[in-house]
């Protein structure tokens, strides 16, 4: 059980440094700056201002540093608000967290006890679903690069219907397998809720580009 509690102090590590910082963040006055400001309209609008507000401001600095005549056009100027840039980081931060729960099932992760009944039922029906579900967030990160936000509304709202069944059918585990299973898939919920709440924001879908006609 050693490595599982050694998993376990890392993930409770890390997790009560990200909700500190995201506790923090939200208590900024909701007019204070456009990331507040925009998280404030949608769910969990701490998580969204402590974690997501955070890397994007990241993504937005490093995008300013290579391109800094047109970086604003990719993800936003460094302190305001892109909508689809924000969704991508969300789906980004569900993927992580996805992640973790995914190794768990597919016995990756040293420590667990996979002979114990609940965790054998959980398993049971969970690795599948998992697995469908990351397959459809990763489709709906495709689809909003592609600008098709119908489709990735639609994939995304399908992952979190996957995750939710997960979540029902691992609740009798105990310990620390239940903690860190919880933690993650609760994490992975949250970002995707916030996720399709924004793209519900957005146009339906932007306009294909025109085609690039060919000199004679």
């Amino acid at each position: 059980m050693a490595g599982t509690s050694s998993l376990l102090v890392l993930f409770l590590c890390a997790s009560a440094a990200l909700h500190q910082h995201a506790a923090g963040a939200a208590r900024v006055s909701p007019g204070a700056s456009p990331i507040v400001a925009t998280c404030m309209t949608g769910p969990y609008p701490k998580l969204c201002v402590g974690e997501l507000g955070q890397r994007l401001l990241d993504i937005q600095t490093a995008i300013a540093s290579a391109a800094p005549n047109g970086g604003a056009t990719i993800a936003g100027a460094p302190g305001q608000v892109d909508v689809k840039a924000l969704v991508a980081v969300a789906l980004q931060a569900a993927s992580e967290a996805g992640a973790v729960a995914a190794s768990i099932f597919e016995g990756k992760l040293p420590g667990f006890n996979t002979g114990v009944p609940d965790f054998r039922k959980c398993l049971g029906n969970c690795s599948v679903t998992m697995s469908s579900a990351m397959q459809k967030l990763h489709g709906a990160s495709a689809a909003l690069r592609s600008g098709n936000h119908d489709v990735a509304k639609t994939l995304a709202s399908r992952s979190l219907t996957d995750v939710s069944s997960c979540t029902v059918s691992c609740k009798d585990l105990n310990g620390d397998v239940r903690l860190i299973i919880a933690q993650s898939l609760t994490e992975f919920q949250k970002m995707l809720q916030i996720a399709i709440a924004f793209i519900n924001k957005m146009k339906t879908n932007e306009p294909m580009p025109p085609p690039v006609r060919e000199m004679p």
